[in-house]
């Protein structure tokens, strides 16, 4: 989206989500204090004031930003990116339909006391994060959330940036430390859908855009206050985006033929009694596999191992519902099974993306059983893997999609 003010500058204003749950909201670019640094006295060789102007000359400056999901969410996996640096944000929750503000500070003395220049802020203190990796520029910039996956990779999921075509004048206030309700005074840059009642008749604007405009800041408040929207539905696309890119071709060979190399612990009973005094031996391993009759012996019965086709009989009589799994169903999940799959299942185990054990369900084959059901309620989305572990030890796996 763009925004064209046809005045005595050229303003251009950029914002884009891309399947977010988080966007920025509101930007206080331009601080009242004075940014063009000048030192003509010099004390010592140094030049008088230089620590506390370099110190205080970007305070004041914030990102807003808002969780416009209907869940709860953590911060810890997000950055907030500019031209020149990157800063990780905090292992810290942002509410659904809470406002979180980034503030610049110079860390770790000297830190901003924000919520004395912006009113609206204070008693809030717990949603202002301090941070000094990002000084934003007055006359270009572009700023974005970041969302960065377990594997480093980092995806864009909303930015704004803006252009003048010359430096902005400074917006300097002598005394501003005496009088901070000041900073009321500078226009910051915020998101408003329909900005036709707040800006110039002569503006331009893109018809799918984001669209953001210039007035009196009010962090941890708005104008405009996005509406709430389910998570599912804004994290949906992104999710049936990477999951299409799977190509399990590569990889079936691997999972059907998967097995676990274990070592189990035989355990052995030789019952005698005063009517029976002939001893009868038999030992089983720990998962209840028969091993063998023979007293004093350990004598293993070899399992008989399943070609691939009588493995892909046994797959195909597999049946995972609903796949994926959904919010309407309170993300349960039944598996059954049928035919050549008909005791032949010893335990079915669950797994989430990162190979942790959510789920692990141990039988007798010849009980009958034929189906199970499990819940993700609690897990977060992605793939999840199904093991059916056979009686002969082999593995087959099937995948579950949670949203």
């Amino acid at each position: 989206m763009k925004v064209k003010y046809t005045a005595s500058f050229f303003l251009l204003l950029v914002g884009k989500l891309f399947y977010s749950q988080i966007m920025i909201t509101e930007v206080y670019w331009n601080t009242p204090y004075n940014e063009k640094l000048k030192f003509t006295k010099k004390i010592n060789g140094v030049p008088n004031g230089e620590l506390i102007d370099a110190i205080k000359h970007h305070r004041g400056e914030f990102v807003e930003i808002y969780n416009y999901s209907d869940r709860d969410l953590n911060l810890k996996n997000w950055t907030l990116n500019d031209y020149q640096g990157s800063f990780q944000l905090p292992d810290k929750i942002i509410k659904s339909g809470q406002f979180v503000v980034i503030a610049y500070s110079t860390l770790p003395g000297n830190t901003t006391p924000f919520s004395e220049y912006f009113t609206t802020t204070a008693g809030k203190e717990d949603q202002i994060i301090l941070q000094d990796k990002i000084i934003i520029r007055n006359k270009r910039e572009t700023l974005s959330l970041k969302y960065v996956t377990n594997d480093g990779v980092g995806k864009i999921l909303s930015s704004m940036a803006w252009d003048f075509r010359s430096e902005p004048k400074p917006n300097f206030i002598a005394n501003l430390g005496a009088n901070p309700s000041q900073f009321y005074t500078v226009n910051s840059i915020q998101y408003h859908p329909d900005p036709g009642s707040t800006l110039d008749p002569n503006v331009q604007l893109e018809p799918d855009a984001l669209t953001y405009y210039q007035a009196v800041p009010n962090p941890l408040a708005a104008n405009f206050v996005p509406p709430i929207q389910k998570y599912e539905e804004l994290v949906k696309n992104m999710l049936q985006e990477s999951f299409s890119r799977l190509d399990w071709g590569d990889n079936v060979d691997e999972l059907i033929n998967k097995t676990c190399p274990i070592s189990i612990e035989q355990v052995s009973q030789t019952p005698t009694t005063p009517n029976n005094p002939v001893r009868q031996c038999f030992s089983y391993d720990a998962a209840g596999n028969f091993v063998n009759t023979n007293c004093g012996k350990n004598v293993l019965i070899p399992p008989i191992e399943l070609i691939p086709h009588d493995l892909e009989e046994i797959k195909n009589n597999i049946k995972i519902f609903p796949n994926p799994t959904k919010a309407s169903e309170q993300y349960n999940v039944t598996v059954s099974w049928s035919g050549p799959a008909l005791n032949n299942i010893q335990s079915v185990q669950v797994f989430n993306s990162t190979g942790s054990l959510i789920h692990n369900f141990n039988f007798t084959p010849t009980q009958g059983i034929t189906t199970i059901s499990f819940s993700l309620q609690n897990q977060l989305p992605g793939t999840f893997v199904v093991n059916f572990v056979l009686i002969n030890g082999q593995v087959i796996s099937k995948n579950v999609l949670r949203w």
